[in-house]
């Protein structure tokens, strides 16, 4: 893969306007040599569709797994085994992945288009965004939360596909294309935006909850000043936490938006989250652990610098990110030191790995590869 695909600033996640050139990109480390000390095993392999560029990321339900695959695939796979249930073939590209709940398969397209589908592959209705739909579409409490490349949050109900409600906030003259989808949590939708924002939406109404400045844009260049939440915020005991591009990582209160503690750092992957700690991967490919309740450093784990690794993922005590290279790294949660190491299909791993079980997770690669990795 060329390094336009994996530099800094200057053209991670292509910008919507203008790049400028990336040829001195830094060079990525060389892969690490690890001891196993972690046995870890392909549950199940599978595979969907051809190489993208698009961020297609699993979708989990209690037992079923939707997966999309370029150009027009789509399909629900048995959890367990990862054997499809059904396949189907759209007649237009899918471009904004996939969301699922206990009723619905749903996926967007570059036309603005949002289609939904029953359990069984029944294609059940279609509604239209204000334009093109790159991030995966959230669904629940009844309604279907899209992102378009415009900036707007439609809800479209579960049960016909009618427009609900939308939030739309102007938005800043430069930006970074916006894979990261909504994250409905106990009646709410959390939403990282550009210029460091992260909005609270009632899923009810869309009324704006609260509005948290995660991080300040800085610097004189409009490059220099973006700084724009492109990863899904991660919420667990009563915090929600994001992290900006070329920004900060900061906690606030779920109820209130009230900020708990911020920290400098930049990243276009993401993060995640356990009752210790926040750990994510900053733009220059570094694993960073900070803890969860007042932000101070734990570890930093550097040896997969430029390598465009994944978000991290938990799964038992370890964190496992993925790499440009299709490679898989697992990392003790303690201290990020390196516990196992094993290859995919030699693509790029551009979305987290998601959890399937305490200590199985699945990750699918630019390809469409599928990999149900366990590890003890």
């Amino acid at each position: 893969m060329s390094m336009k695909h994996f530099g800094i600033a200057s053209c991670v996640l292509l910008l919507l306007t203008a790049c400028g050139t990336t040829s001195n990109a830094p060079e990525p480390n060389s892969l690490p040599v690890v001891a196993q000390k972690a046995a870890t095993s392909v549950r199940w392999s599978s595979s969907i569709g051809g190489s993208t560029d698009y961020r297609f990321r699993p979708a989990i339900g209690r037992d079923t797994i939707a997966v999309a695959g370029a150009p027009n695939q789509l399909a629900l796979l048995d959890k367990a085994s990862g054997q499809a249930r059904w396949t189907v073939t759209l007649d237009r590209p899918i471009a904004g992945g996939v969301g699922l709940d206990d009723k619905l398969v749903v996926v967007g397209t570059l036309k603005g288009e949002v289609i939904a589908f029953s359990h069984t592959g029944q294609q059940l209705w279609t509604a239209r965004a204000t334009s093109e739909v790159i991030a995966p579409p959230a669904v629940g409490n009844g309604l279907v939360l899209v992102r378009s490349v415009d900036g707007r949050i439609s809800a479209f109900s579960t049960e016909d596909g009618a427009l609900k409600w939308f939030y739309q906030r102007q938005q800043p003259g430069l930006l970074l294309r916006n894979f990261a989808a909504p994250l409905i949590s106990d009646g709410v939708a959390y939403v990282g935006l550009p210029a460091g924002r992260m909005v609270a939406l009632n899923m009810a109404d869309g009324r704006v909850r609260w509005d948290a400045p995660i991080a300040l844009p800085r610097g004189v260049s409009e490059l220099e000043r973006v700084t724009d939440i492109v990863a899904t915020p991660v919420v667990a005991n009563g915090n929600v936490c994001a992290v900006a591009f070329q920004g900060r990582v900061a906690c606030v209160d779920a109820q209130s938006g009230t900020l708990l503690w911020t920290r400098e750092a930049s990243s276009w992957s993401g993060l995640t989250m356990d009752e210790q700690g926040v750990y994510l991967t900053d733009d220059k490919g570094a694993v960073v652990a900070l803890d969860r309740t007042t932000g101070r450093n734990l570890w930093r784990q550097d040896k997969l610098a430029f390598r465009a690794l994944s978000a991290p993922a938990i799964t038992g005590p370890y964190l496992l990110v993925a790499d440009f290279e299709g490679y898989l790294h697992w990392l003790n949660r303690e201290d990020g030191a390196f516990v196992a190491q094993r290859p995919t299909d030699g693509a790029r791993v551009v979305v987290p790995p998601q959890p399937l079980a305490d200590d199985l997770v699945l990750v699918q690669t630019a390809k469409g590869g599928l990999y149900a990795y366990g590890v003890k």
